[in-house]
């Protein structure tokens, strides 16, 4: 195209996009032959017979909105070589489609995950030669007559086609719509595993998440969040262990949404999960550790790191026991009452104090938990007192009450699984010395009698984290160096 035609089309666009004007004397004409746009007087004649005019163009979809399609480059990678080998030349896909047409997810194996996206059909054809041009709508048109015109009631369909030219990858995609016509779509390829987590290398130690192995216990409003945080982190292999289902009045606080109802909260967080990361290993296991301590103990007992976000004291110090016995850096988290605030704990078995250490009859009874759930709560009422009057006993707090803890576990966990190692958040160890943590969201309960935070930092306040000094009590019933056994004293729980 020359300078002067060039700058034609420019002034053309500029005045039908930005000013909303379409010239009288003028149209835009797209010469197929040549791939450039180029403006002509309407009295002139069309520079080739395949030559189409501006109006033309928007009708057949050249100017709108276009479509995209996603693909896993590892799964790509896989069908080609299986094409190599069988010369089988079409494949059956698994397609999702969003927004009314305007995205689409192509699986060449059922994902693992589920969506909220429409099935649709899709087709992968190879060619020994890309379709350029118009062929490529012939080429693709021939595939939806023959492969997908039978699936009825469907609106839209996806045609990926593949070529392998001077060893690239070409490709095109078709999407076939309502009224039977094809458009072009854009494919863009999701990276495999090493190119996830590009961003967070240098500041995370990211091949050592990747290896990784954390075992995270009670998958409610907390532990949700802290697991989804560690998979968008790059942990690579996670034991979800909790024996609950999602029901409605968990939603509002969950990190799993309606969609889910009616599932276990280890199944539901681990489609979460595979969502950030499609590689990442999960076991999932719906067992009570109260009721099944030993099996707890199989499906931890390999982990890196474990995350205690239990609802009950008794189910803490058993994952405390596991901690010491089997040496694994456990960290502990829960909410006071009504989420006034919260504490964590990160116990390092043996260097600092476990959690019998801290959570003494005298301190549980100054710092009460949060009960959250019906069932929570009757567990900690006798037999003889009524539904009624145990449901007025929940008490919950706000999603945003409870994040601040989980993200300070988050941090704790990032930490200890970098640690020692050369990582952007390695200046993080000089700060967060303390083993003990205590935050308060609002001068309620627990806080009460605590000052306002106005504008002193000298005083204890709200949404302020304070790190206590708490040394491992060598005299401790469950850790103290008295101690040739690790067990746990039902009476310790009162």
């Amino acid at each position: 195209m020359s300078e002067y035609q060039s700058q034609r089309v420019q002034t053309y666009l500029e005045r039908t996009v930005q000013q909303g004007e379409t010239p009288q004397d003028q149209k835009l004409v797209f010469d197929p032959t040549t791939g450039e746009l180029v403006v002509q007087r309407n009295s002139e004649s069309l520079p080739s017979p395949d030559a189409v005019v501006a109006d033309q163009i928007a009708e057949e979809g050249f100017f709108a909105k276009p479509s995209f399609v996603y693909m896993h480059e590892d799964q790509v990678q896989s069908i080609h070589q299986k094409w190599k080998t069988s010369e089988i030349n079409q494949v059956s896909a698994v397609a999702f489609g969003f927004d009314d047409g305007e995205v689409f997810h192509v699986y060449t194996s059922q994902p693992k995950t589920h969506f909220a996206g429409l099935p649709v059909a899709s087709v992968i054809q190879f060619l020994p030669k890309m379709a350029t041009n118009e062929e490529g709508f012939h080429v693709a048109n021939e595939v939806f007559h023959t492969a997908i015109s039978q699936y009825r009631n469907i609106p839209h369909s996806v045609i990926v086609l593949f070529a392998i030219e001077q060893e690239k990858l070409q490709h095109r995609v078709f999407i076939s719509q309502p009224d039977g016509s094809l458009c072009e779509g854009i494919v863009k390829f999701i990276p495999q595993r090493c190119e996830l987590y590009s961003r967070s290398q240098g500041l995370l130690e990211t091949s050592v998440l990747e290896e990784s192995k954390v075992g995270v216990v009670g998958l409610g409003s907390g532990g949700s969040s802290v697991a989804v945080e560690l998979a968008k982190a790059g942990v690579g292999h996670f034991v979800l262990i909790d024996f609950d289902r999602l029901e409605l009045g968990n939603v509002a606080r969950h990190a799993c949404g309606t969609g889910d109802l009616g599932r276990y909260k280890t199944k539901a967080v681990r489609d979460l999960l595979y969502g950030k990361n499609p590689y990442i290993q999960v076991q999932t296991a719906e067992l009570d550790i109260n009721t099944n301590l030993e099996q707890a103990k199989l499906l931890l007992k390999d982990c890196d790191l474990i995350i205690a976000a239990t609802d009950n004291n008794r189910s803490r110090f058993n994952l405390n026991s596991i901690a010491l016995e089997y040496k694994i850096p456990t960290i502990f988290g829960r909410a006071l009452t009504r989420a006034c605030g919260g504490d964590v704990l990160r116990v390092r078995p043996f260097e600092g104090p476990c959690l019998a250490c801290v959570f003494t009859k005298e301190f549980l009874e100054s710092r009460q938990e949060e009960v959250s759930q019906f069932r929570q709560a009757r567990e900690d009422n006798p037999a003889y007192v009524p539904d009624d009057e145990v449901k007025a006993t929940v008490q919950v707090g706000l999603s945003s009450d409870i994040l601040p803890v989980s993200n300070m576990i988050v941090k704790l966990a990032l930490l200890e699984l970098c640690r020692g190692k050369d990582s952007g958040i390695k200046s993080l160890e000089e700060d967060l010395i303390a083993d003990f943590y205590i935050w308060a969201n609002r001068r309620d309960y627990t806080y009460d009698s605590w000052p306002k935070m106005e504008y002193g930092s000298k005083t204890p306040s709200i949404l302020r984290w304070y790190g206590a000094k708490w040394e491992r009590n060598l005299s401790c019933e469950v850790c103290g160096e008295s101690q040739d056994t690790i067990n746990t004293d039902d009476s310790f729980f009162g």
